[in-house]
């Protein structure tokens, strides 16, 4: 794979464990879904942790799967990866690479390749280095300026309890971290939430690896 060095360069010099680098499927069946609350958009949210999404087709016959395709195999790995056995709106996913190599577009695909709100089109080598399994602390960026954490937490406690949060400023944008109860609840918060509006702004939502919310710290 052509950027596997710089992707290797991203978490420090080495892929993390687990991690081969070397998968070419791009394309991963998601299996035990929550058929009566999952959609592409959730899906979207939560796949795009771990590389640009081209579509999503959830399978009409199988209401509990879908087909997610990737932008490349390094992409698709992760997400086999680090989200297989995650809760979701209650049931525990299976995540495994299809046997197709991608989805056919169709009327029954939702379409991402051009969409702004695929993560990695920036500051790939970040958000790979950002790559972790659900965890129960999210961090919420793109905020607007004058935000308060009970606004915050207005928009995210019916996913689940919220334990503490931390409103903060780096390079002079407003940011904030939110921990939940349960990994489920987070996972939940950040598949609703993520791409939602806030005061006006679209908020971007990922899995923080922090343990804990230290109140004197950034």
């Amino acid at each position: 794979m052509a950027n596997a060095a710089a992707i290797a360069a991203a978490f420090g010099g080495g892929l993390p464990p687990g991690i081969t680098g070397t998968n070419d499927r791009c394309t991963v069946l998601a299996s035990s879904l929550n058929p009566d609350r999952i959609d592409e958009d959730k899906l979207f949210n939560l796949f795009s942790l771990y590389g640009n999404i081209v579509r999503i087709k959830l399978l009409r016959n199988k209401p509990d799967h879908a087909l997610i395709q990737m932008g490349d195999g390094f992409q698709s790995e992760l997400a086999v990866h680090f989200l297989k056995g995650a809760v979701l709106f209650g049931k525990r996913l299976e995540v495994n690479y299809s046997k197709y190599p991608n989805i056919t577009q169709g009327a029954d695909t939702h379409e991402y390749v051009n969409s702004n709100l695929n993560r990695f089109n920036r500051n790939a080598a970040k958000n790979y280095r950002y790559c972790c399994s659900p965890t129960k602390m999210i961090h919420l960026s793109t905020l607007p300026q004058d935000v308060t954490e009970e606004e915050i937490v207005n928009h995210l406690e019916e996913h689940g309890t919220i334990t503490n949060t931390k409103l903060f400023e780096m390079n002079g944008k407003k940011q904030a971290l939110v921990m939940f109860e349960t990994e489920e609840q987070a996972t939940e918060a950040l598949v609703c939430k993520h791409a939602t509006s806030l005061g006006g702004s679209i908020i971007r939502i990922s899995f923080s690896q922090l343990q804990t919310i230290r109140e004197n710290s950034q």
